[in-house]
């Protein structure tokens, strides 16, 4: 296998990854929260916190103590083929099934408040090709499109939280615990589904040029925290808990009552922006990543078509099985973020035993 030369500052993997997993924690996991925490989902942020820092840690001593071409890397070089195939099939099922799981929910909401009379086939098709090129331009092209677009993203989302600032009601945050803490621990499921995805830094490592660093990994972190509590908070605020947990797309909601003055109205085509952002990005680099794992054909930072073609054909084939929608959504409650919390606490931790194990034996 040729070597890859890196070819990202850790700088540009942190923007990469904010707007990739920024979607998630600022959207896809919101009415999780909302419905599992009621008004006390921002104390299971906070309490969160704590575990996300422990996370953080192993993986910091994972990266400290994989060589320059990565974790994965090193376990290939030290095991079975067999047992490398079956420590990471699950991470390309993940990788699978985040994609799939992006791809579905964008559809349903650009169907739902933007192409209602467009066929969905149409638009899974368009928006398929475009993911297709992401993936094919490879993760360097990825990191600068990233680090063009947040900016923007970062612009709107501030300009939507204090613009919307007479609409809120801090009181409504309050009280907390009025149900116990039952709701509490159980709103830290949702929220770590999207905190511990700073582990798919990990995948990156090998294209990073310099050092990963504690404090890029801690920044890192209080970033997708901020990303879930702003949203979070302001649904609350703005709506209620109790109005804000029936709907599906809360932080979009926001967008739909702002208005400045008189006149100036339906700004919620800036949110358009947003999401398209963060979701062709997301998809892009979870099946560059997928192809990454899968073969052994790499060229840098960019994989052959014949890798990325098979992959996208199976990628379409699920897409067009259709699925009810609300079926989609209790499977993600119900399943999906509570399986991704374990295998990437699993993930986490077996890691950082396997790399302490090989660095005990390589010692002796």
């Amino acid at each position: 296998m040729k070597n890859l030369q890196p070819v990202l500052i850790p700088r540009q993997l942190t923007l990469l990854l904010i707007l990739s997993t920024g979607l998630l924690n600022h959207v896809m996991i919101i009415p999780s929260i909302l419905h599992a925490s009621g008004r006390d989902g921002w104390i299971s942020v906070i309490i969160s916190y704590p575990v996300l820092i422990l996370a953080t840690f192993l993986i910091y001593y994972t990266l400290k103590n994989s060589p320059p071409e990565g974790f994965f890397h090193l376990l290939r070089a030290k095991w079975n083929k067999a047992f490398v195939w079956l420590f990471g099939l699950p991470v390309c099922l993940f990788l699978l099934a985040s994609a799939y799981i992006t791809f579905v929910d964008l559809i349903i909401w650009l169907r739902a408040y933007f192409l209602a009379d467009v066929p969905k086939l149409v638009i899974v098709i368009i928006m398929t090709f475009t993911c297709f090129l992401i993936t094919w331009s490879g993760v360097k092209y990825m990191a600068i499109a990233s680090g063009l677009l947040l900016p923007l993203v970062m612009i709107f989302g501030f300009f939507i939280a204090f613009t919307n600032t007479n609409m809120k009601d801090p009181s409504l945050l309050f009280p907390i615990f009025s149900d116990g803490f039952y709701p509490v621990y159980k709103g830290m499921i949702y929220v770590l589904s999207g905190l511990l995805e700073i582990y798919i830094i990990i995948l990156l490592q090998p294209f990073s040029k310099g050092k990963i660093k504690m404090h890029h990994l801690i920044i890192l972190g209080l970033i997708f925290l901020g990303l879930i509590m702003g949203p979070l908070t302001a649904s609350i605020m703005e709506f209620g808990y109790v109005e804000a947990s029936k709907m599906r797309y809360p932080a979009y909601e926001q967008w739909r009552i702002l208005g400045i003055g008189e006149f100036i109205t339906h700004l919620d085509f800036f949110a358009l922006y947003q999401w398209l952002s963060g979701a062709v990005i997301r998809i892009g680099l979870f099946i560059f990543l997928l192809g990454f794992l899968i073969t052994s054909s790499k060229n840098n930072y960019r994989m052959k078509l014949r890798v990325i073609v098979p992959l996208y054909v199976v990628f379409l084939s699920l897409l067009l099985v259709d699925i009810d929608t609300f079926y989609f959504y209790r499977f993600l409650y119900e399943f999906f973020f509570p399986f991704a919390v374990v295998f990437l606490l699993f993930q986490i931790i077996v890691s950082a035993l396997i790399v302490k194990a090989f660095s005990l034996t390589g010692s002796r």
